[in-house]
């Protein structure tokens, strides 16, 4: 399956006020029959000074792992779990060289704004011991690649992966991470990071229902505009009757602009404050994504009317003596 794609990052006022950079990347990449995105989230706390670096690294690292892991894929064969394993090993394991090349080539010093609010305990840690020195570029990764029949999504820290569905309805495939929870992320930069990631395969047949016809990457920044009993279904609600409907009635070039411009900045300023990046992939076939719109609608009627029935159903059994 052919998508169109797109990726986009835009600046945290909370960043941004402090005269820091944005914490955030994302990008996209097309080679060979062979589609990605990916959107990273670098921590930006005082110990993680050069995590707007280890983002970018991050996305760099990804796509140059996706190059070489999808080399002898053909667009019939299916991806095997070890080479799945050994592709988020890869993508670790040539990160934490990448940053600490970038270390050994850009020593800290007090000339580096950043570097003067780390806190004692970790520039006593960076200067003593290598191991720690991922830590100053610590980030979040999700990147999705697609080949033939199948994306592959692949995960690491917190932020969202969100599939809408051909029949309409929004799925979260991506099994849960329990050690995200409020502010704490798992991260490229845990010493056994190469141990948690999580990854989930989607089946793109084309007359299959529960095909994608979109693939949502989002950073916290997107989740945190929302209440978090309620995330997932604002979130359903903004790609359905926002994103996805712009695409519809006004195109793929005039929505990714209107994203970068207006609505993605609207949302950090008047929401999460923070730098929020999103990566999409669209169904190339804009029928298939005007049904599944059709099927979401009919969906939430469905629903509405479920509800309602349900209500005055209570409502008469509350009457009864």
């Amino acid at each position: 399956m052919r998508f169109k794609i797109f990726a986009a990052s835009v600046h945290g006022k909370k960043y941004f006020e402090r005269g820091l950079p944005c914490q955030d990347y994302s990008s996209e990449l097309e080679f060979d029959g062979v589609q990605a995105i990916a959107v990273a989230d670098g921590h930006g706390g005082k110990d993680y000074f050069r995590s707007d670096i280890g983002s970018r690294l991050a996305v760099k690292v990804a796509f140059e792992q996706i190059k070489i892991f999808c080399k002898d894929i053909s667009a019939d064969e299916n991806f095997s779990e070890n080479g799945i394993k050994n592709f988020e090993f890869k993508i670790w394991e040539e990160w934490t060289a990448a940053v600490k090349r970038h270390w050994r080539e850009n020593p800290p010093s007090d000339a580096e704004l950043r570097w003067q609010t780390v806190s004692d305990k970790y520039k006593a840690r960076f200067a003593s011991d290598e191991k720690y020195i991922p830590v100053a570029y610590g980030t979040t990764l999700i990147c999705a690649v697609s080949i033939g029949r199948q994306v592959l999504i692949v995960q690491i820290g917190d932020g969202s992966c969100i599939v809408f569905q051909q029949n309409g309805e929004f799925k979260k495939p991506v099994p849960p991470d329990n050690e995200n929870f409020a502010n704490v992320t798992t991260s490229l930069c845990d010493f056994d990071a190469d141990k948690k990631f999580r990854h989930v395969i989607l089946n793109c047949e084309e007359d299959s229902p529960i095909a994608p016809a979109t693939i949502f990457l989002s950073t916290d920044g997107l989740d945190d505009c929302y209440p978090i009993f309620e995330n997932e279904q604002w979130l359903y609600k903004l790609y359905a009757e926002t994103i996805i409907d712009s695409m519809i009635c006004n195109g793929l070039s005039l929505t990714k602009d209107e994203l970068r411009t207006e609505l993605l900045p609207y949302m950090t300023e008047h929401g999460s404050n923070d730098d929020i990046s999103l990566a999409c992939f669209v169904t190339n076939d804009f029928n298939l994504l005007i049904r599944a719109r059709t099927a979401y609608l009919a969906n939430k009627l469905r629903e509405k009317i479920f509800s309602r029935r349900q209500k005055e159903r209570n409502e008469y059994h509350d009457q009864q003596p």
